[in-house]
């Protein structure tokens, strides 16, 4: 009888254990109904045209921006933040159309440096004409290139030229309208151009020879002009005509 009853309690602490462990197995959190994360979109900034481009339009800053799209939007040849800079591209010209809001492909600009950079920023039949100019009397220190400008010729003459003593200098506006594609052979925009208005080193930041885009009639009428005096540079609001 004895025998029995010990047996009976060593069958209940068993039983009592067994319960114990599967109300441990059950509650642990490894058998708990996992909760599904949602994962967080990642987002990158794109490089996308602020308004229209015509082919062949020198880039300006005003003239892209940043936009941030979902890794869905993103296409080859996207200009994504961070793997490109906003310098980078500045003064590249376009080589198609695009309009606002659309992404910038990278393979669509030469940027200034490349081999096939100043033959692209010609249009056909135009030619490439440097020229120095009195830049610390005229606008040359505020022209971009892109940029459209008026040249005008001054010339000085002594007493045996003329006998008015009021005209010893005059100035004759040779060309009108020209586009300027360089500053002292450089495609780029020029950094702290804006800052020519300064009284600290400003003549270094001041070109002193602007290349344009010329006809050939133009180019020689230039090259003549070159030999009577000097050169300075009126600027001209963007979109103007004569």
């Amino acid at each position: 009888m004895f025998l029995r009853n010990v047996l009976l309690a060593i069958g209940a602490v068993f039983v009592l254990a067994g319960v114990g462990l599967m109300i441990v197995w059950f509650s642990s959190p490894k058998n708990r109904p996992s909760v599904a994360e949602t994962p967080v979109e990642s987002r990158q900034a794109v490089m996308v045209a602020t308004r229209a481009i015509p082919n062949g339009t020198l880039l300006r800053k005003e003239d892209f921006s940043w936009k941030d799209v979902g890794p869905g939007e993103v296409h080859p040849g996207n200009l994504l933040r961070g793997q490109v800079s906003e310098t980078e591209f500045l003064g590249a010209i376009s080589r198609r159309d695009f309009v606002e809001g659309e992404p910038l492909i990278a393979s669509d600009f030469v940027k200034p440096g490349d081999r096939q950079f100043l033959a692209a920023v010609l249009k056909p039949g135009s030619r490439a004409i440097t020229i120095f100019v009195d830049a610390a009397q005229s606008a040359a220190g505020l022209a971009l290139p892109g940029d459209h400008v008026d040249v005008i010729l001054t010339q000085s003459f002594d007493d045996k030229v003329t006998t008015d003593p009021g005209r010893k200098t005059v100035g004759e506006t040779v060309l009108r309208d020209v586009r300027v594609i360089a500053l002292d052979q450089s495609m780029n925009p020029p950094s702290g151009v804006v800052a020519t208005l300064s009284t600290v080193s400003t003549e270094s930041r001041i070109p002193k020879t602007v290349t344009l885009e010329l006809i050939e009639r133009q180019a020689e009428e230039l090259l003549v002009a070159a030999q009577l005096g000097k050169f300075q540079l009126a600027l001209r609001p963007p979109e103007s005509a004569d």
